[in-house]
This record gives C-alpha cells, structure tokens and sequence, in this order.
C-alpha cells in the first residue's frame, strides 16, 4: 500500500508538471487565438465550497489528448487541483470512474499542503460503491474541450470522503 501511494504522488506530481506548464501563448495578446486561456474556466463545488481554478497570473487550467487518453486539470494558486483523465476517449458523451476496477478512468481532487488527496477510480475504491464518479464532455473539436463533473473521492489513507458537485470546464487542448 505504501509503494501504491508513493505511485500515486509521483503520478500527481507528473501530471500537475505537464498540465501546468507555460502555455503556447505567452504575450497576453488573446487576439490571435480564439481558444486562449482567457476562455478556460474549472470550477465546482467542494462538500459545498466553492472551488475555481486559477486565471491570474497565468491559466493554471490544461487539457492533454493523446494515446486515446484525454487528460484535464484545474489548480488554484495554493496548490488545490481538480484533476480526471479518460481512458480509450471517444469524443462527446458520458464518461464513469469508481464503477469497476477495469474501468481505468480517474477523477482526482488533492492538495499540495499537505499532500492529499481523494480518488473515484477503480483501483482506489476497490469495495466502496459510493466513490463513483460522472464526467460528460458535450463539446470537443480538437483544440479545446468542454463539460462537466461530478464524483465523491475517497481517500485511502483515511477513508474520508469529498463530494464535488456542479463541476464545469472549458480547457484549450495542447
């Protein structure tokens, strides 16, 4: 078990890496894209609390496609991240993470301090049903992808449980 959170920290840690890096526009002039960071939004609700991440100084939202495997994530300027990827994406439609342990896809919110964080994936909620989880995309066209969340995340570390509600997001896909 301790190996597998040491596996799951670094996995977070990468993907934090790759998603919040600079950008591919970096002069602030929005005017030549129509998918810049000023359109990129992730918001929700944490067990009630409002979760939105950052925009200033700089986007801290991203999207990867590639290997059949859509990733997204959304941090605030503390550390907080929203995070789900998409095994075997197809497009537009509805996706579910905690229903199988073959069901690879992942919603994920976490903390940097102190290093926390709560999963809906089928390996990490192996016996708790309710650690499921939605992800709809209702618009993707190859540059930027939008939709919504929603799951309860469990930590296994201590079995607490997060519940994140109304989430939605529009992310420019690098």
């Amino acid at each position: 078990m301790r190996h597998f959170k040491q596996f799951m920290l670094l996995v977070m840690v990468g993907a934090l890496l790759t998603l919040t890096s600079c950008s591919n526009n970096d002069d602030g002039d929005d005017s030549q894209t129509n998918n810049s960071g000023g359109d990129e939004f992730l918001t929700a609700k944490i067990d009630g609390a409002d979760f939105e991440a950052s925009t200033d100084p700089a986007s801290l939202i991203g999207a990867v496609l590639s290997n059949g495997v859509l990733a997204v994530q959304g941090s605030t300027n503390n550390g907080d991240y929203l995070r789900f990827n998409i095994v075997n994406y197809n497009g537009t439609g509805t996706y579910q993470t905690g229903d199988a342990l073959t069901n690879p896809n992942l919603i994920q919110y976490g903390k940097i301090n102190p290093v926390v964080a709560w999963l809906s994936n089928g390996i990490a909620v192996a016996g708790n049903s309710s650690a499921t989880g939605t992800i709809t995309i209702t618009a993707e066209d190859g540059s930027v992808v939008e939709g919504t969340f929603s799951f309860t995340g469990l930590n296994a570390s201590d079995s607490s449980t997060k519940t994140i509600s109304e989430g939605k997001f529009k992310a420019s896909i690098d």
